[in-house]
């Protein structure tokens, strides 16, 4: 087996001492990768190169101090140095990101995700880019091959619980990330549960990104007993447009205000699956999974790992905190289609006067003083409705 043309090593792989790994191939043989895998294709050495020839590999490492440098095998013996990469360990490879925001900060934040569909996946994946150190990640749900089309995971996930392949996800971006796992179904019966797994994170945030109601609800009203601030997100039917809501206890209104406020626009909401089709069917007909675009998804979902940044870092970002003076509404409109209840829209054009689609609008949504969740006045009646005590 020849050598490649560039090896990639990480720097993780030849800390745990072992003497031979293998050579994962890719590129047509063009790329060789050293990521810790036993095999025989690569000899390790630390410090001065091997003096008896080397049998039956492709690869020599040689390891001093900081520097890694591999070699071609000709004859047994170490020969042509190759191109290489090493890919360093914990959150050095963060360094190009500390111009907007001290990463150091986000290693000791802790974000607790329930609900890993398109949304959800999208937004855990942005946060571990962004160098955040402990996620929750929540999903009762399997990877199904309708799924990849609109998620982070693809056909090499499909049959895994969203929760574990997104849990790698994770890793491959933030290697010295630690996350937790959980594939419970939020309802009633599992909230106890459920919040003994935020509780033991010591989530900074959580980020609501089910789709029902009934879920949302719920972890409302968990955030709302606990004292910790929530982003919730939903799509409208289609994805033509989609909310998002900041819910920070004692100040914001929250989900329960929202649904009694505006129960029409509450209401529309995407049927993305057999699911949620069902759930939704008249008497005489069926009403089949109308899923929207990734493309229509993605601007809710990265509002909402925006929004989440900014609860996370507070004043230790120079850069985000003007976001903090424009960002205050808490709630967020945005339409991607001139569509529904938006169908009579003008065209964008150029201007800047009205209503439009592809923008973001602050929505002043009052906290209302009878809401059984967060309400200043006591209301009790609806908590064994929503299945929370």
């Amino acid at each position: 087996m020849s050598a490649p043309r560039h090896v990639v090593v990480h720097a993780s792989a030849l800390s745990a001492g072992a003497d031979r790994l293998a050579l994962r191939r890719l590129d047509d043989g063009d790329l060789g990768v050293i990521d810790g895998t036993e095999g025989t294709d690569v000899v390790v050495v630390r410090g001065a190169a091997p003096s008896a020839p080397v049998e039956d590999a492709v690869l020599v490492c040689q390891v001093e101090a900081d520097s890694v440098r591999c070699y071609r095998v000709t004859g047994g013996e170490p020969g042509e140095e190759v191109e290489s990469t090493v890919i360093p360990a914990s959150m050095d490879l963060f360094d190009r990101v500390r111009g907007i925001f001290e990463t150091d900060v986000l290693r000791d934040r802790a974000v607790a995700v329930l609900g890993l569909g398109s949304g959800g996946s999208f937004i855990v994946r942005e946060l571990a880019k962004a160098g955040v150190g402990r996620f929750l990640l929540l999903d009762h749900d399997r990877l199904e091959p309708g799924n990849v089309s609109r998620h982070e995971l693809g056909l090499n996930d499909v049959g895994r619980f969203k929760a574990l392949a997104m849990r790698d996800l994770v890793h491959r971006h933030n290697p010295a990330a630690e996350v937790v796992t959980s594939t419970l179904h939020v309802n009633g019966d599992t909230k106890h549960e459920v919040l003994e797994h935020i509780r033991k994170l010591g989530a900074d945030v959580v980020i609501c990104a089910t789709d029902t109601r009934e879920s949302r609800l719920l972890i409302n009203r968990l955030c709302l007993q606990n004292e910790l601030p929530m982003i919730l997100g939903g799509v409208f039917q289609r994805a033509y447009g989609g909310i998002v809501q900041r819910v920070i206890p004692g100040l914001t209104a929250c989900y329960q205000c929202f649904v009694d406020s505006l129960p029409g626009q509450a209401g529309d909401t995407e049927i993305s699956s057999e699911a949620d089709a069902a759930r939704f069917s008249y008497t005489d007909r069926a009403v089949l999974p109308q899923p929207g675009l990734s493309t229509d998804v993605i601007p809710i979902a990265l509002l909402m790992a925006k929004l989440a940044l900014l609860e996370l870092l507070g004043d230790a970002s120079p850069a985000f905190r003007g976001l903090n003076q424009d960002l205050v509404a808490p709630m967020f409109q945005w339409i991607n289609r001139r569509e529904a209840a938006h169908a009579h829209l003008p065209p964008m054009g150029a201007g800047v006067d009205e209503l439009s689609v592809l923008r973001w609008y602050g929505v002043l949504l009052p906290r209302l003083d009878r809401c059984p969740a967060c309400g200043t006045k006591e209301v009790v009646t609806k908590d064994e409705v929503y299945g929370v005590t």
